[in-house]
């Protein structure tokens, strides 16, 4: 089940740029970025300005993910919480809490405990299977927990991590280790077609994974601030590399309260990417060999 309607590309950008990122189907809403207790003073404004955006995209009919803050502060925001922000902007999803290079069933329990929680406040519900370090069969039980177990009906959408996966399959490279993790799960038949399945993050240039799982069946929704943040860094996609990406993934982190720049080739460079971007998306796209992704 697709929430967004069809596979589609949640792009992040800072807070002054996410009027360049307006319009879309669905958004993944970083917790941290809307929480006055954990910004200070001086940025409430942009925090204001962030859940206006939220708001405005959910009024024009996007579905919102709201994130559990887990990867950014590396530790899950406790539930009371997540109830109260996702409420701010008006979500129509909660990632549960979860437990990464921890056995699978930490974050199965939280998931029993909470899921329900969120059910009755009215919000759909995100699982994120985890699992320790090079337990590939660990993470694959998570996951048909969350897709096939009796409690099944407790989650909505299962994320597929860009920690999660590398770290139960560590000997596999990061930047397509999802894809041989979702080859698993439909070749043993445990992929779920009836779940929203939405890949957290890229661990490369977007053009790597993204035309394999469309063409796999298993992509409803993909979040990525690259796209954004590879043009504010200077750096413009190609289709002449295989990831669209010319370097490797950008480690500098990104500055969510970068103020917006006044620059025209930053601007190009931002739209050129996400233009190129949004044409993995186009419909067929992923199935030619043509140069269908050539962006004027």
């Amino acid at each position: 089940m697709n929430y967004a309607g069809t596979p589609s590309f949640c792009a992040i950008a800072p807070i002054d740029y996410s009027h360049l990122v307006a319009g879309r189907s669905a958004h993944l809403v970083l917790a941290h970025l809307i929480d006055k207790e954990y910004q200070p003073e001086s940025k409430w404004d942009q925090v204001d300005t962030y859940i206006d955006f939220i708001r405005n995209e959910k009024a024009n009919g996007a579905f919102i993910m709201f994130d559990n803050g887990a990867y950014e502060l590396h530790k899950s925001y406790e539930p009371d919480r997540l109830l109260d922000l996702a409420s701010m902007v008006s979500a129509d999803a909660i990632v549960l809490p979860d437990y990464p290079f921890r056995q699978s069933q930490v974050t199965i329990d939280a998931a029993k405990l909470y899921a329900p929680i969120f059910k009755e406040n009215g919000f759909k519900t995100f699982f994120v299977p985890q699992s320790e370090r090079n337990d590939a069969d660990d993470w694959v039980a998570a996951y048909d927990w969350a897709a096939n177990g009796e409690d099944n009906e407790l989650i909505d959408i299962i994320g597929i991590s860009i920690l999660g996966v590398p770290v139960a399959f560590g000997h596999l490279e990061p930047s397509y280790a999802r894809v041989v993790a979702m080859e698993i799960l439909k070749s043993r038949s445990i992929y779920n077609p009836n779940k929203h399945h939405h890949f957290l993050g890229l661990n490369a240039g977007p053009a790597l994974e993204i035309p394999t799982l469309i063409r796999m069946g298993v992509l409803d929704t993909v979040d990525s601030s690259g796209p954004v943040w590879a043009g504010i860094q200077g750096h413009r996609y190609t289709p002449d590399a295989d990831s669209f990406q010319a370097v490797k993934k950008l480690t500098s982190p990104v500055d969510f309260h970068l103020p917006f720049t006044k620059d025209a080739r930053t601007i190009e460079r931002i739209q050129y990417n996400m233009n190129l971007t949004d044409s993995l998306f186009a419909p067929g796209a992923a199935n030619t060999t043509a140069p269908w992704y050539a962006v004027e």
